[in-house]
């Protein structure tokens, strides 16, 4: 009897340091990154860059697994509600997750519900002018849209297009009349074809907008991109605007400690793999690595920025 209360006693106090070793041998399985979107766009290239290096450093299999629909709400979501347990992550493209929950009402809630791990890559917002357009830069751009308001057409695709395209205008103290394209390719056709005067739009539009005799006009970064150094930042030109999508990592809220500093130490390990940002690079997108800290500073500084330029044109959404 003795023997027995004793085993009774013993076996929570074995089964607790049993759960704190399976905690501890993190990761034991395959981990999932979910991507909101469909295969062969921008976020979902980067979560297959990313996958090998990171299987590679955990000792696991990392498994992409696409949940398109409603603008990537549908994946986010189901990232919002997975286990905390490292077993699932996510990857999409900041803000989409913000602008999403704040013009519309969805199942998540990102201050609460995700927990942001690193940003990988950065892709300014751009202004580009139709071809032979009868301004060439900001300055001339701002003196003929204050002589003719709302007679420019800027065009958008996206929530984020159209959020940079109402800073920009709200920016310059100008008006200008929106006109919103269901993607990219519709958008370019429409700016290359002279039916709009403006495209706001990724400034990974350059080559083609330029190939095409469009000008751009500026970039809201927060620094010159070194793929396309000849076009002005908009702080450079005296207009306080960065606006940039950064495909992100995120996970469900709730994780232990021990498991999110392995995930964001093995990030910082592969962050420098050279191999992995030459991936990025011949992919052409601007490689820029934020780690735990610096992502969540960011998140935070330009959720302030997004939720004014949201408040102000609530009717735009």
């Amino acid at each position: 009897m003795i023997r027995k209360l004793a085993f009774l006693l013993a076996s929570p106090v074995a089964l607790i340091a049993a759960g704190a070793m399976a905690e501890s041998s993190y990761p034991n399985q395959d981990i999932t990154i979910i991507v909101p979107y469909s295969a062969g766009g921008s976020g979902d290239t980067v979560s297959r860059i990313i996958a090998d290096p990171l299987s590679k450093e955990l000792g696991v299999n990392v498994n992409i697994v696409n949940r398109p629909g409603a603008g990537g709400e549908i994946g986010i979501t189901e990232m919002a509600n997975a286990d905390p347990d490292g077993y699932t992550l996510g990857v999409f493209g900041y803000p989409d997750n913000f602008v999403i929950e704040n013009t519309r009402d969805v199942g998540f809630n990102s201050d609460q519900d995700l927990e942001f791990l690193a940003q990988f890559d950065s892709t300014p917002m751009g202004i580009f002018a139709k071809p032979n357009a009868a301004y060439e830069d900001l300055d001339s751009l701002q003196a003929y849209a204050s002589e003719n308001p709302n007679a420019l057409i800027i065009g958008e695709s996206g929530a984020l297009g159209l959020l940079s395209a109402l800073a920009f205008e709200s920016n310059l103290g100008v008006q200008l009349t929106e006109i919103r394209y269901g993607g990219g390719g519709d958008l370019m056709n429409a700016i290359l074809g002279q039916h709009i005067d403006l495209a706001s739009t990724s400034s990974m539009s350059h080559d083609p907008v330029v190939d095409g005799g469009g000008i751009p006009i500026a970039f809201a970064a927060a620094e010159r991109m070194d793929m396309f150094p000849d076009v002005p930042t908009m702080r450079e030109l005296g207009v306080d605007q960065v606006m940039e999508v950064g495909r992100v990592m995120v996970a469900p809220a709730g994780m232990s400690d021990e498991v999110r500093q392995v995930l964001t130490d093995a990030l910082d390990a592969i962050s420098t793999n050279e191999a992995m940002i030459n991936t990025f690079l011949e992919a052409a997108l601007p490689y820029n690595y934020l780690g735990y800290e610096a992502v969540n500073e960011k998140v935070e500084m330009s959720n302030q920025q997004f939720r004014t330029v949201i408040e102000a044109n609530a009717d735009q959404f």
